[in-house]
């Protein structure tokens, strides 16, 4: 299958790192086009008593989400990639599914960020259940890279 729209989710991880490289590869075999996209989601803040505020908290992960991206960016460039960044505020995969349908993405590749017990719980302990819910909820295939 030859991919037209490639979307990458990336947040500054090690697997995400990976998952950055192994998205510029398949766009250069396929000449494709690459969106990579962080997600700045707060919801980690909600019930917890601390001094940080979700505004700034919000304004910390933007700034450190474009500068991830400026970097992807860089990197695709030096490889001859033409790719473009986007920051969207909310759920990650509620907005990494949006990015997927405006940018017509075929694929989405995401590190293997590990998962939580939350994850567990809602998904079951297997990977391949997280993977085959965000497949069903994006619409698209789904590479996880580690």
């Amino acid at each position: 299958m030859t991919l037209k729209s490639i979307v990458c989710g990336i947040t500054g991880s090690e697997n995400s790192q990976k998952a950055m490289h192994a998205a510029l590869d398949m766009a250069l075999t396929d000449s494709a086009h690459l969106t990579f996209v962080y997600v700045v989601d707060v919801g980690f803040l909600q019930g917890i008593t601390i001094q940080l505020t979700r505004k700034y908290a919000k304004e910390f992960l933007e700034r450190l989400g474009n500068g991830i991206l400026d970097e992807a960016l860089e990197l695709a460039s030096s490889k001859g990639v033409t790719a473009k960044k986007l920051v969207r505020k909310g759920k990650v995969m509620e907005e990494v599914c949006k990015v997927i349908k405006e940018e017509k993405g075929d694929i989405l590749v995401v590190g293997d960020e590990g998962r939580s017990f939350a994850e567990k719980v809602l998904f079951g302990k297997r990977l391949s259940n997280t993977v085959k819910e965000m497949e069903r909820l994006a619409g698209v295939p789904v590479k996880v890279v580690r």
